[in-house]
């Protein structure tokens, strides 16, 4: 692929010498990376063929071809997007972590940000696929979590490492921090509504507005500040210290009995906020400075229709439909930013993206177009009645597969005394490399003038600097 061939060539162009291990990390920090996208298909509500709207080659790994209706409802329109890779309805959870998430893991173990967030019309499956349920049905959330900790168990000869998480929630474009314990947090007042959830590992339906502020689990809407270096950050959030993968269970658990869920007539547990999961990881190896990776794992509320869910029409039979709408067309908007932000990304030019124009936005800057390695989980309902929809959300991360992030290791802020060291070493090294460059040179130049018939001025050799001559 691209990036083989890139890196192939590199290798070619290289000095004769290798990097020192300080250079190699400063020169992988400076690779440009591009948004992974995969794309997962669930299987169809409806029990029809999903092929008749979504096909999935498995002999080409990502090609997807989508038939829609022409705009007269008449001819079928037969549509072809390649992705990173494609998954059909028979994928497992398993599989999707595997090649969607567990290389983000990784890169947040080296010092590295990286975030994953799943896209697509309501009632696709994102939910399902980044929470999941109990078993094998576990999403990419708890299999990231026990990833992270045995990968973190398996290194802990070398490095002392320290997690974090936190749980954010936007919500009617405000911010809510599910992780902070909850004064009045009875289960059983957190799971008022329609019965038990057809959709294992998320929460129940919610209490209208009115009710859940005055019951003290209302939105309290957090602000959005940003440092001194640029990074943004939610003031107050709660960051929790966990030393387990289970303990990070229960705080999801407990952040996901207060998520803002409904039934909708498109979805009987629909997200009506999108939530951020963030992993912090702190690396401290002997003699190293320490470093930090953020891993962000969003779970986008659905893009939907007003008349198909149902919302706002008091006659449909949807609860609070007023409330409904109001949360569609907040998600909706939001959404249609994002959708924005990723066409001026899209473009690689360098022009103005309109990462304030929401708070989405603002807080997935850093993981859209900053220093992360960043991916995408499209997810597809393929049945005729949201082929229209399908085609949005492939059209949308095919524009994602365009954008390319900077990511940079993390290093810790330092006392002086260290970064005095670590400067030290630099220059050393940075001098080390003059002084073999400056050999390097003069033996190339003492060589050409042999080649071009003119008298060398130092004695004969044809080895390189540094080369042993073989035994007799």
């Amino acid at each position: 692929n691209g990036n083989a061939l890139e890196c192939s060539e590199r290798k070619r162009a290289r000095p004769p010498f290798e990097l020192c291990e300080v250079c190699r990390r400063a020169e992988m920090s400076a690779e440009n990376a591009r948004v992974r996208v995969l794309v997962r298909a669930r299987p169809p509500a409806d029990g029809s063929d999903p092929a008749q709207t979504l096909k999935v080659d498995a002999d080409h790994p990502g090609l997807v071809n989508i038939r829609t209706p022409s705009a007269d409802g008449g001819e079928i329109i037969e549509r072809e997007f390649l992705f990173d890779d494609a998954l059909n309805v028979e994928a497992s959870q398993k599989d999707v972590f595997e090649k969607s998430c567990k290389p983000q893991v990784d890169h947040v173990l080296d010092g590295f940000n990286a975030c994953l967030f799943a896209y697509g019309q309501t009632g696709a499956g994102k939910t399902y696929t980044v929470f999941g349920g109990e078993g094998e049905s576990r999403g990419l959330v708890p299999r990231a979590v026990e990833y992270l900790f045995s990968s973190m168990e398996k290194r802990s000869q070398q490095k002392k490492f320290s997690c974090f998480v936190s749980f954010l929630e936007i919500y009617l474009d405000k911010l809510r921090d599910l992780a902070k314990p909850s004064a009045d947090a009875d289960p059983a007042e957190n799971k008022p509504g329609s019965g038990k959830s057809s959709r294992p590992g998320t929460a129940t339906s919610r209490k209208s507005e009115k009710e859940a502020a005055t019951s003290g689990a209302g939105p309290e809407d957090l602000e959005i500040r940003e440092n001194n270096e640029g990074k943004v950050y939610v003031q107050d959030l709660t960051s929790v210290p966990v030393s387990s993968a289970a303990q990070v269970n229960e705080v999801l658990k407990a952040g996901l009995a207060r998520r803002q869920t409904y039934q909708t007539l498109m979805n009987e547990q629909s997200s009506r906020s999108h939530t951020i999961v963030t992993l912090t990881v702190v690396a401290e190896a002997p003699g190293q400075q320490a470093v930090t990776g953020k891993l962000n794992l969003v779970d986008l509320a659905g893009c939907e229709r007003l008349k198909r869910s149902g919302a706002g029409d008091a006659e449909s039979g949807v609860g609070d439909a007023q409330l409904r709408a109001k949360e569609a067309v907040l998600i909706n908007k939001s959404l249609s930013i994002l959708g924005t932000v990723v066409m001026a990304l899209s473009k690689g030019d360098g022009g103005y993206v309109p990462y304030r124009d929401s708070k989405l936005t603002r807080l997935l800057q850093h993981s859209l177009g900053g220093s992360s390695y960043s991916a995408l989980v499209a997810s597809i309902h393929p049945r005729a009645v949201d082929a229209e929809e399908s085609l949005n959300t492939l059209q949308f991360a095919n524009r994602c597969k365009t954008v390319m992030t900077q990511p940079h290791v993390n290093y810790l802020d330092a006392d002086a005394e260290s970064q005095a060291r670590v400067i030290e070493k630099l220059m050393k090294e940075i001098a080390g490399l003059k002084d073999e460059l400056t050999v390097q040179n003069d033996f190339y130049q003492e060589k050409l003038k042999g080649m071009q018939g003119e008298e060398p001025s130092g004695p004969s050799s044809s080895l390189p600097p540094g080369a042993a001559p073989s035994a007799p």
